[in-house]
């Protein structure tokens, strides 16, 4: 049984490459048969660090080896050890081995040799060890070295069959190995399993899952299921699925999508599209899948395929046009979730990437476009040039009131700042008068309390006078009097003068 695997998972994202040039092709080819030369010109040791230059098999290669792998040395003095035969990658390099003397062999310390008696016998002698050679034969065993993610295949004579994983050694013995191998165990990311059949002692065969982060090392008799599905191509044939396209043997659990191209599609008038979409979807139930189906994408690609034409069919193409957001609506495809419910897997979302129409049509369509293209643009540009002249008179009416408002607002302020100087004067008059008015009491009042005490002075100086004894009559009259009052009557007269304070 074959344990070459398929390190590729389930993940549909494609591409559609481009086809290599011719030229580029050749140059790769070249590239690499010059790397293939040089590798087998150079075999490098793998633990010594010696390399042994010139001419030699490729150490790149996984070789069945049996008996004959091993190196035989005779114990007559005219033969020497043969030649070591072709190693698989598996095999570790020759060490500085050790050699014979005319009675002795010596074995060094990390080899392991067959020591072969004249009555058949084998004894098995590990380095460092000298041992007399006398009639025996000697050959070397060879060492095979599985390392971490590695494992070898022991199959014995007997037919049992044994896997070792890395890392491991195992050293040939021709007498119960038939041959070792070294294989790569399979690395199974997070969200990956892999499907694993097994026979069982009764003779069923069963199966199981095994799901990431695993290193996976098969159990003698196992096999991993290998699926092959539809998928893309790629180059010249773009998004176009074909069968058995995609054959890997790890099913991918992330949600996943992939191109779909649904080709020669008639509208309700006969005109032919393309219609481009892309799926998105996720595995949620492995045992549904494997027991309901063994291409789910081919069965993606047809139910999508019918649900677009029954969409199609349902419009012609100007309703077809108006209508193509409906396509992004899962509403659009009921078979594709229906048969992906079925299949174990769960369509999230489906994206309407745009149409492609026969080139008549499409040249029909480009130039109704292009026509209707013009007529918008001239609409726009006279559209714009009224909305030009618009503009320019709304921002004229919008200056014009602009400037009124600013005349009105200027003209309130002058009559403000006229009544405010108005209204400062006649309180500045207003204050001077009655600054003035009580400059005018002040004064009289001085002049009253001066003239009191004037009289009051001068009554003081007759009252002294009148008190020495002055006539006051006549001093007061001995001058020219200021006025002279007669009075005359026949009875008595009473007489009351006052003066001009009273």
């Amino acid at each position: 049984m074959e344990y070459k695997y398929s390190k590729r998972a389930g993940a549909l994202n494609e591409v559609a490459p481009q086809q290599q040039p011719q030229r580029q092709r050749v140059q790769q080819r070249s590239q690499r048969e010059v790397v293939q030369s040089l590798s087998n010109d150079f075999d490098f040791a793998e633990t010594t660090g010696v390399s042994n230059i010139g001419p030699g098999p490729s150490t790149t290669g996984m070789l069945h080896v049996g008996s004959s792998h091993a190196q035989s040395i005779s114990s007559t003095p005219h033969r020497t050890p043969a030649a070591p035969a072709p190693r698989p990658a598996a095999v570790t390099a020759p060490r500085n081995r050790g050699g014979r003397s005319m009675f002795f062999f010596t074995v060094n310390a990390g080899e392991r040799v067959r020591v072969i008696h004249r009555d058949g016998t084998v004894e098995i002698v590990d380095g460092p060890r000298r041992f007399w050679l006398g009639s025996k034969n000697v050959e070397y065993m060879t060492q095979y070295v599985a390392h971490p993610s590695e494992f070898l295949i022991v199959r014995f004579r007997d037919g049992r069959q044994e896997h070792h994983a890395g890392p491991a050694n195992v050293w040939l013995d021709p007498k119960e190995h038939l041959s070792i191998e070294k294989e790569e165990a399979l690395p199974i990311a997070a969200k990956e399993a892999v499907v694993v059949y097994a026979k069982g002692e009764d003779g069923a065969v069963a199966r199981r899952l095994v799901h990431g982060p695993a290193m996976f090392v098969p159990a003698p008799g196992e096999w991993l299921h290998t699926f092959s599905w539809h998928g893309s191509k790629g180059g010249s044939d773009g998004y176009l699925k074909v069968p058995n396209a995609l054959v890997f043997q790890k099913l991918w659990f992330l949600p996943d999508q992939m191109y779909h191209d649904v080709h020669d599609v008639r509208t309700a008038d006969d005109a032919v599209l393309t219609i481009r979409l892309m799926l998105f979807f996720e595995l949620v139930d492995l045992p549904r899948m494997l027991e309901s189906t063994h291409d789910p994408i081919g069965d993606f690609v047809n139910a999508a395929t019918s649900d677009v034409i029954d969409f199609t069919g349902k419009h012609d193409f100007e309703s077809f046009k108006r209508h193509t957001e409906k396509l992004n609506e899962l509403a659009a495809y009921a078979q594709l979730t229906a048969r992906a419910e079925q299949c174990g897997y769960r369509i999230n979302k489906v994206v309407y990437r745009g149409y492609g129409a026969p080139e008549s049509l499409q040249r029909m369509h480009d130039e109704a476009i292009e026509s209707r293209t013009r007529l918008q643009l001239e609409r726009a540009t006279q559209q714009q040039a009224q909305d030009l002249e618009d503009f320019k008179l709304d921002r004229e009416h919008a200056r014009a009131s602009r400037q009124r408002t600013e005349q009105e607002a200027s003209n309130v302020f002058e009559l403000a700042e006229r009544d405010k100087r108005r209204a400062a004067d006649i309180a500045d008059a207003e204050a001077k008068r009655a600054f003035d008015r009580k400059q005018r009491e002040l004064d009289r009042q001085q002049q009253t309390t001066a003239e009191r005490e004037r009289d009051e002075a001068e009554r003081k100086r007759l009252g002294a006078l009148r008190e020495l004894g002055v006539d006051l009559t006549r001093l007061l009259t001995q001058q020219r009097p200021d006025r002279v009052i007669e009075v005359r009557g026949a009875e008595t007269t009473h007489l009351h003068v006052a003066n001009d304070e009273d």
